[in-house]
């Protein structure tokens, strides 16, 4: 994959002082295209760059060479009324309209032989405060693989109404702003192309020289020009770029299966286990009572909305195909049945543990207390029974536990409780609950949000793998996955994928996981119905991130 170009321009003397946040950019190792003002050139940034072998000083920036200048210099306007009278001269202003040329110079030029380049301004105060962790946010989103067109705007406020151009003459619109971009080399060169043949129009009809994000929002609103625009405001945040923009969306590379589910009245099949043990393998799907409507809520088929879970157990042949369907009888749980706004044992996962068929659920109802808690125990496939089972406490005081990972070590029995910090915890069978016995940070941007999802399997010899996943809270929520190789002596996170989607951009889980041959297949299920065995090759998600402990 061909590495992002970032456009880093010094244009305006307020960066002069600046030169050691650049160093601190370019030590990241990030391709830079780097563009000087003329009065700003000097024998500390040359030494600086001539460090970096993955910086290039690009042609010297003078003002008077650029689109804007030439075009305004026979055009009468004013500047807007409401301004930094100190700030936004007129200089000032022509600089920031000249950022997208040198963009599309670079793109040009292309010394990294890049297909997508990024733009931000060190000129801001948050950045200028914040540059490690500028830093550390660019590499992040270097390492990102984005869709051959994008075209990407961190903003604040709603689209410009059209034809509403009096809004944006005399006071800033922040509907982008103006402090980061990114984008594929063509759709950043159509913009340029555009930018230039309606500028001199919109000075001359409206006599005004206004910033060039408020022209950009006029673009947006009058043409055909519309750009991935992305919630963010004039801090760090503006650099968190949503998933949906990088994840790999495999719809289009995925082999699915739809099982022949038995009908039970008003329940869905949805997220599903699988377990290959002792040459059995063996599926635990979750029926649900609820859906989700077209509006993202759910729908719940119980009179006073009650959702309630069944566990249906199957058998596969070696084409992972079904050839019975038994509900587990939860009855043999044990446990004393409380009214609650859930019912029954949600999301188990299968492991294997000492010869036995194992499994771990969350649970409301057995509670009393309308907390999630965890429940293992022994899953019967002979009896379609729980055996042994046992509500396990968590390390500290919650209202809600999911998404616990069991993993086998040296024959004893772990459990993943969380990623970051990564922890790793052993139940204390006098007390039942799960005592901590490992936590470190893991050094990945990514494992600050994700959660447990399927169980980890052996993978080339010395490794663990398995799925996790994590949220974003949009309405409704997405769901993205990511594949992670433990070591499998240290249980340490070694790499991941990228995050990726199965079908669709929204809810969808995944807790069941395994690989045949070169294939690695999934059972998935889609806004928690519609569950489909789904196959791709391995190639397809390639896990290439290194993890730093």
């Amino acid at each position: 994959m061909p590495p992002i170009t970032f456009v880093i321009t010094y244009l305006n003397k307020e960066l002069e002082f600046q030169y050691d946040n650049f160093e601190v950019l370019a030590k990241t190792g990030l391709r830079i295209c780097l563009y000087v003002t003329s009065n700003l050139l000097s024998k500390t940034l040359d030494t600086i760059v001539e460090k970096y072998p993955n910086v290039k000083k690009m042609k010297t920036y003078n003002l008077e060479d650029t689109f804007i200048y030439k075009t305004c210099k026979h055009l009468e306007y004013t500047l807007p009324d409401n301004r930094n009278m100190q700030k936004d001269t007129e200089s000032y202003i022509f600089m920031r309209y000249s950022t997208i040329e040198l963009v599309n110079d670079a793109i040009q030029e292309n010394p990294w032989n890049s297909n997508h380049f990024s733009w931000i301004d060190l000129s801001q105060e948050f950045m200028i405060n914040n540059i490690c962790e500028v830093g550390k946010k660019l590499l992040t989103i270097s390492k990102f693989q984005y869709p051959n067109k994008i075209f990407l705007l961190p903003g604040c406020w709603n689209m410009l109404e059209k034809n509403n151009v009096d809004t944006i003459l005399n006071t800033t619109y922040w509907r982008f702003t103006g402090t980061f971009l990114l984008g594929d080399a063509q759709s950043l060169s159509q913009f340029y192309d555009l930018d230039r043949t309606l500028l001199e129009t919109f000075i001359k009809n409206n006599k005004k020289l206004i910033w060039e994000f408020n022209y950009w929002a006029w673009l947006e609103a009058n043409t055909e020009w519309k750009p991935n625009k992305y919630y963010g405001g004039h801090d760090i945040n503006t650099l968190n770029i949503p998933t949906q923009y990088y994840a790999l969306l495999l719809n289009d590379k995925i082999t699915k299966t739809y099982y022949k589910y038995p009908m039970i009245d008003n329940f869905f099949p949805s997220n599903t286990s699988y377990l290959f043990h002792h040459g059995k393998h063996i599926l635990n799907t979750r029926f649900v009572n609820y859906s989700y409507g077209t509006s993202g809520g759910y729908i719940i088929n119980h009179p006073r909305k009650t959702i309630i879970t069944k566990n249906i157990v199957s058998m596969l042949n070696n084409d992972l195909l079904p050839y019975g369907y038994d509900e587990m009888d939860e009855s043999t749980i044990g446990f004393e049945h409380n009214d609650s706004y859930a019912q029954g044992l949600e999301d188990i996962r299968l492991y294997s543990y000492n010869g036995i068929i194992k499994f771990i659920a969350t649970n409301v109802n057995y509670m009393g207390n309308r907390a999630n808690r965890m429940i293992i125990g022994e899953y019967d496939i002979d009896n379609h029974r729980y055996v042994n089972s046992k509500i396990i406490q968590p390390p500290k005081v919650t209202t809600c536990e999911k998404n616990w990972v069991p993993i086998i070590k040296d024959d004893q029995e772990f459990f993943i409780y969380t990623w970051s910090p990564f922890q790793i915890g052993k139940i204390n069978t006098e007390t039942n609950h799960l005592e901590i016995i490992e936590s470190y940070e893991i050094l990945s941007s990514d494992f600050n949000r994700i959660r447990g999802s399927s169980i980890f399997i052996h993978y080339n010899q010395r490794y663990l793998i398995g799925v996790v996943h994590f949220c974003e809270e949009t309405w409704p929520r997405q769901y993205y996955h990511i594949l992670v190789i433990l070591d499998e002596n240290t249980l340490r996170p070694i790499s991941h994928s990228d995050p990726f989607c199965f079908q669709h951009y929204g809810v969808e889980f995944c807790i069941g996981f395994t690989i045949i041959n070169e294939d690695y297949v999934f059972w998935v299920s889609k806004k928690d119905n519609d569950t489909v065995m789904v196959k791709i090759d391995s190639s397809e998600i390639p896990i290439h991130h290194k993890i730093k402990n």
